[in-house]
């Protein structure tokens, strides 16, 4: 490198206008996702749940109704909330829905790992549980369609 590269590198500025503006911009994008991620939670107080597996519709509860199940469900209920337990194909999977309290939690699962067991109890529509071996869903029942928050 000639001397007069040298020179001209060390007079050069570390950062550009250009390069600020990039900068900012970038900053900007991602203090908007943060806020947008953080705020938009739906909490709003469970009203009820849906039970998916491979996609399906396999249970249905709203609290203070009737429970809507398939053939590959069995339902104990009690005073103090309803006992659901999948049974597809031998893959096994007992949900407990607390009704005082409002919240569903898995109880036992018959597949490898079990880190389903480990997911909190849903207690707003902001949680789900998935228990990935047996393909199986747990998701809070949405009675508004229209909410910009979209549970995946």
């Amino acid at each position: 490198m000639s001397l007069k590269k040298v020179d001209e590198v060390k007079k050069d500025r570390g950062f550009k206008l250009f390069d600020l503006i990039i900068y900012g911009i970038v900053v900007l994008i991602v203090a908007v996702l943060f806020i947008v991620i953080f705020t938009t939670k739906n909490t709003d107080p469970l009203t009820g749940i849906s039970i998916y597996r491979n996609a399906e519709l396999v249970f249905e509860y709203e609290f203070g109704g009737k429970p809507e199940y398939s053939d590959m469900v069995e339902v104990q209920e009690d005073d103090k909330g309803l006992t659901v337990t999948v049974n597809a194909d031998g893959e096994i999977n007992v949900i407990y829905i607390d009704k005082s309290a409002k919240t569903v939690k898995m109880q036992d699962a018959n597949c490898k790992g079990k880190d389903c067991l480990y997911f909190s109890a849903i207690d707003d529509n902001n949680k789900i549980i998935y228990c990935n071996p047996h393909r199986l869903r747990i998701e809070p029942l949405i009675s508004d369609y229209d909410s910009p928050i979209i549970i995946m």
